[in-house]
């Protein structure tokens, strides 16, 4: 059996504007089997933010940067490929979460959680107080 163990730590921002909103996620570390549920949650109460958005970054091989999808206010918006076993809940102007389903090794990567005043179709480093928390999940047998 896999176990996946997953640490978040807060790290980074790009400040495009003014004073941005101070974003928390949790947990700081969580461990999960395969097959069973991840929930990260991301809170930022920064009410001139209405979007929040999901990314996942893979780590090893080549590394990638996907947008898993984004919450508009409590409207979910899950990019293809991620609309089955990654779930979007809560309020994109307080707290949300981010649940993976059924993990799996290749759930391996970083997440982002990110608070914007525009939908994902702006570039992100133009258009968002963009925060980044780290998150690796390692498989151990």
């Amino acid at each position: 059996m896999s176990f996946f163990a997953v640490s978040v730590l807060l790290f980074c921002f790009i400040d495009t504007m003014a004073s941005p909103p101070v974003i928390q996620q949790a947990p700081a570390f969580i461990q999960v089997k395969s097959g069973e549920e991840a929930r990260l949650e991301c809170y930022h109460g920064d009410n001139s933010y209405p979007y929040m958005l999901w990314y996942q970054s893979t780590v090893g091989g080549r590394k990638t940067m996907d947008l898993i999808g984004l919450l508009h206010y409590e409207n979910k918006n899950p990019e293809k490929g991620f609309e089955s076993r990654f779930n979007l809940t809560g309020h994109s102007k307080g707290k949300a979460w981010l649940v993976i389903s059924d993990t799996k090794p290749a759930d391996t990567a970083q997440y982002f959680c990110a608070a914007s005043q525009h939908s994902a179709l702006i570039p992100v480093a133009a258009a968002q107080k963009h925060f980044c928390s780290y998150l690796a999940c390692t498989c151990k047998n």
